[in-house]
């Protein structure tokens, strides 16, 4: 009796434990069950900004060429499968998430999906009780949604304590980073649009302001440093304007999806880069290994950018992720060199490419691996890429500083004669052809100079030629120029207002070579002395008839002093 009651409650407890075990199994297979057919649940009530764990939330499934119906969205989502993450994928994604408006009030969200690129993007808000309503397109192709810079966005209007399911299908060559959903307020929303846009639209003007200027440069001075400083600045603000999505917002485009066109264009802006660094540095007279480099680098960056548009976007994007990594060490490294050098035009070129780099090496590691950033890094890169630009900008107008003082030293040797400190005959020629009044010349020769030259020495006459040009230019004083146009020979020439003042100018040279004459000779040149010949235009038909007269009364002032002098030994 004891042992068949122990038997009973043994199968009493197998029983227990067999009915718990079947109920565990069914609750478990259910959670499975669950788990598959899972909707991401949202709660919109008085929060400003949510934001949805993208593991697990997209569905892929087939690309299609339209915006897809609701029917043909149901249809695509039962063959669809679920992935853990959109990041590196291609093709269409569709997600189901439910929604419950908890706020107390009718009120409009907005839906903010986080994708680089996108073709397509469709929504529908299939409430619990109703028809599903199609809400605005957001692809970039013929999107319908509020513009905002490097994302796409739609809103939601919900009425009081509504629930539903939001769909969404999107569609892209190429998901460069995890799709993420974000949920808006209204207040919140325009203030992220309004930010995002103005700091696209600040950095884009900025950038084609600096390129036109780069660009009125060259059309100005013709130097080819400029005209790649433009391509590269220019490019770079023109890429990151088609790449926000900005272009495609201002200009209808159905044919391709102009966001693409940054990626394609990007081998160009390296290649103007690249000519601009060697340009800069002045590599093909002081570095010619760094100019083979950068000559190599633009000729495969120019190859590559005509080959792109003809290639998959896939291949397109990886070619310009390569050669932003070549870039960025080569563009560091070449001003850490330059700077190292003392060259100062590096310490702007220098700046601005750290400050670019680092954002843009952040953004190409967004690519690469799956990292949730806090912050907007196309936003980020693009105020990077405009300090950039200002750098490159203020390192090309040191370049040009640099080539005035050269080229001011150039002009001063070339003008300046470098005895006496005076115009030499190219000067004077330069005056001449500059006169558009009537004017008058001076033809002087400096009497005892060979006298002096074999007597004293070569170094002598040098002093006496210094001592001469010194003092016309003090008797001068502005009221023309003076030139040295021979060994010995010195030329003035001065302006005149009218017929009336050539005598009162004619006498006051004459008596300003004389008190020359006379300073000369108290400074210790004694057997020194001036001839000199002037004339007028009001004499002449051109100037070569104005120095030939002035170089005949000359002569024939030197020949009656001889003869005074001849006279006065005689006597």
């Amino acid at each position: 009796m004891h042992n068949a009651q122990i038997g009973i409650g043994i199968l009493k407890y197998i029983n227990i434990m067999t009915k718990y075990s079947t109920l565990l199994v069914i609750l478990l297979f259910s959670m499975i069950a669950n788990s598959i057919n899972a909707q991401s649940y949202v709660e919109l009530d008085n929060q400003n900004k949510i934001e949805l764990n993208e593991h697990d939330l997209w569905f892929q499934t087939q690309s299609l060429d339209t915006n897809p119906s609701f029917l043909a969205l149901s249809e695509l989502h039962q063959n669809a499968n679920r992935v853990t993450s959109t990041f590196g994928g291609n093709g269409a994604y569709i997600s189901k998430i439910k929604l419950t408006n908890s706020k107390g009030k009718n009120d409009t969200w907005f839906v903010n999906v986080h994708a680089v690129y996108l073709d397509v993007g469709t929504a529908y808000w299939q409430p619990e009780h109703g028809e599903p309503i199609p809400l605005e397109n957001f692809g970039y192709m013929g999107s319908e949604s509020p513009n905002m810079a490097h994302s796409q966005a739609f809103s939601l209007p919900l009425n009081h304590n509504e629930s539903g399911t939001l769909w969404i299908y999107i569609q892209a060559k190429m998901f460069a980073t995890p799709v993420l959903v974000q949920f808006y307020s209204k207040k919140e929303f325009y203030t992220k649009q309004f930010l995002t846009n103005s700091v696209s639209t600040i950095s884009f003007t900025v950038m084609m302001t600096l390129a036109l200027i780069a660009l009125f440069i060259y059309l100005r001075t013709k130097y080819l440093v400029t005209l790649a400083c433009t391509g590269y600045i220019g490019i770079q603000g023109l890429g990151w304007f088609t790449a926000s999505g900005s272009f495609g917002d201002l200009f209808t485009v159905s044919v391709f999806n102009p966001v693409y066109s940054g990626i394609v264009i990007f081998p160009f802006a390296i290649a103007s880069a690249s000519q601009f660094t060697k340009l800069l540095f002045n590599c093909p007279q002081e570095h010619p290994r760094l100019t083979l480099t950068f000559n190599l680098l633009s000729i495969v960056c120019l190859s590559l950018g005509i080959i792109m548009p003809l290639i998959p976007f896939t291949q397109s994007f990886l070619i310009s992720h390569v050669i932003a990594t070549i870039w960025i060490p080569l563009c560091i490294g070449t001003g850490i060199f330059m700077l190292a050098k003392n060259d100062f035009r590096a310490k702007y070129y220098l700046i601005g490419n750290l400050i670019y780099s680092f954002t843009l090496a952040g953004y190409i590691l967004s690519h690469l691996f799956e990292i949730i950033w806090n912050i907007s890094l196309e936003v980020i890169v693009q105020i990077a890429l405009t300090i950039d630009c200002m750098c490159i900008l203020l390192s090309l107008s040191e370049w040009l500083q640099i080539q005035q003082k050269e080229f001011h030293r150039s002009y001063t040797i070339s003008r300046i004669d470098p005895l006496t400190q005076i115009g030499n005959r190219f000067a004077q020629n330069e005056k001449l052809a500059s006169l558009k009044g009537q004017y008058s010349i001076t033809f002087i020769d400096l009497d005892g100079f060979k006298k002096i030259n074999d007597k004293l020495g070569h170094e002598a006459g040098d002093n006496m030629l210094i001592d001469t040009a010194d003092i016309m230019q003090k008797k001068l004083q502005g009221l023309g120029s003076i030139f040295r146009c021979g060994g010995d020979e010195f030329i003035w020439v001065v302006d005149i207002e009218n017929a009336q003042r050539a005598e009162t100018i004619i006498i006051q040279l004459s008596d300003l070579l004389l008190q020359t004459e006379k300073e000369l000779q108290q400074k210790g040149w004694i057997d020194a002395g001036l001839s000199f010949g002037i004339a007028t235009s009001f004499e002449t038909l051109n100037q070569s008839e104005c120095l030939s007269l002035a170089d005949q009364r000359m002569y024939k002032y030197k020949q009656d002093k001889m003869a005074i002098k001849e006279l006065a030994a005689c006597s």
